[in-house]
């Protein structure tokens, strides 16, 4: 049976060049976990492989025997009435149960809670045919891929094993690369000195012309033979400015809290007391109320009665699951950040490139920047604001292995109060003290 994918030097631009000259080859039964940046390309690439986006150069090709399905990052709105988690169930269901002996996935975990992550990963392992999938779950790019395609520099580099191994190649290819370029930079800047050096003798003998010239040539041929200059490093700076909390103060308490919608309780007489500077986690399976719940400790929610206490000037931050919605997509990325009355506008802009933004993203639309381009936007108008309680629901969908693993950092360093809701294993165990079960309305500890 032949199944497999041809990629044939393709190349595809916007504004900017996303990739140019890939060429990849692919025979199953094969899991690729495609991984890079945000706004690289990962997206437009994997569309074009599905077939739902035009190939101006190049070609791909799929033997006589594929038949390929294809989820999309964001769900059409044949299934509306659906949760978002829901919505990637039935349509994974479709996919895994189906036809399908090649299965192309753009960021499938987001939305699924713990449970249903690890049924996606079950059908993942169990699948025989290609899978190519876009993912920053660390977890599950671990135990489920078997090789990694990274895009990056506009180009699509293989690595042949697994996730893990991938990182520790890429690290140690990185820190060479850079030694050598290092190295190199400094013979062509004393090169250059010395090319500098030979025309001034020359301007004061012509004997000294023939000199020159060859000193140039040398010159030429050594920058020619460089290794290309690696990318710079990016890395996400958060940092707070949020003052250390007493440990002995009530940052949250809930006492008897009840929420319905008409005759469905949601949550039934839960109480919690946080203390400053605790972080806990809330896990529950999708539908059980957590979001419910944050949004009522955030006052963004009404209840039906019970006692919701916030200790007293504690400036809390909320971010949604919805809150690429609150964006103005016409609106720049300045002017977005402006919005938060927090910083001057020279400041802002300092302060945007920290969130890994260039000076041409932040001076043009939201509407071109990708979806996990918006979520760090998203997140840099959230902390700008240098919350003394942060509740988070699912921060880490749609934001790339950098952010993720930047966040990370952040909040484990965070000096304030945190609750967190995220089906990422490893943010939650590196992250928070304690983790309570939301279940029939009443949080566990």
């Amino acid at each position: 049976m032949d199944i497999s994918l041809r990629v044939s030097h393709i190349s595809k631009s916007y504004s900017n060049v996303l990739f140019e000259d890939v060429t990849l080859g692919v025979t199953g039964p094969t899991r690729i976990g495609l991984i890079g940046d945000n706004g690289s390309g990962k997206s437009t690439l994997l569309k074009m492989i599905a077939g739902e986006e035009s190939v101006p150069v190049g070609s791909i090709t799929w033997g006589k025997d594929a038949k390929v399905g294809y989820l999309e990052q964001e769900l059409g709105k044949d299934l509306d009435t659906a949760s978002g988690g829901e919505k990637k169930i039935i349509k994974l269901s479709q996919l895994f149960y189906g036809d399908y002996n090649v299965i192309l996935l753009d960021e499938p975990d987001n939305h699924l809670d713990i449970d249903n992550r690890l049924w996606f990963q079950s059908l993942v392992e169990d699948f025989d045919g290609i899978l190519i999938i876009i993912s920053h779950d660390r977890s599950f790019l671990r135990k489920c891929v078997d090789k990694i395609w990274l895009l990056e520099e506009e180009k699509i580099k293989e690595y042949p094993y697994s996730y893990d191994k991938f990182a520790n190649v890429y690290g140690d290819n990185m820190a060479a690369r850079k030694h050598l370029w290092e190295v190199q930079e400094k013979e062509r800047k004393r090169l250059e000195a010395m090319v500098k050096e030979f025309k001034r003798k020359a301007t004061m003998s012509k004997d000294m012309a023939p000199a020159y010239k060859s000193m140039i040539k040398r010159y030429d041929r050594f920058v020619e033979s460089m290794i290309q200059k690696p990318p710079e490093e990016k890395t996400l700076s958060l940092g707070s400015d949020t003052a250390k909390q007493s440990s002995r103060k009530t940052a949250i308490h809930l006492k008897n809290l009840n929420k319905f919608y008409d005759k469905d309780q949601i949550l039934k007489d839960l109480s919690l007391h946080v203390f400053c500077g605790e972080k806990i986690a809330i896990n529950a399976p999708n539908g059980s109320g957590k979001s419910t719940l944050l949004n009522v400790i955030s006052g963004r929610l009404e209840y039906n009665s019970g006692e919701v206490y916030l200790g007293p000037n504690l400036k809390v931050g909320t971010y949604t699951q919805e809150h690429l919605k609150s964006l103005d997509e016409n609106a720049t990325l300045a002017e977005e950040l402006q919005k938060t009355g927090q910083l001057e506008w020279f400041r802002g802009i300092g302060y945007l490139k920290r969130f890994m933004f260039t000076d041409s993203q932040i001076n043009s639309a939201v509407k071109y920047l990708s979806g996990g381009q918006k979520s760090r936007l998203q997140l840099a108008k959230f902390l700008v604001t240098n919350p003394d309680v942060l509740i988070l629901d699912e921060p880490t969908n749609h934001l790339d292995l950098k952010t993720v693993i930047a966040l990370e950092k952040f909040l484990m360093e965070y000096p304030g109060t945190l609750i967190l809701v995220s089906h990422d294993r490893e943010l939650v165990e590196k992250v928070v003290d304690k983790i309570y079960l939301l279940n029939d309305g009443q949080l566990q500890g």
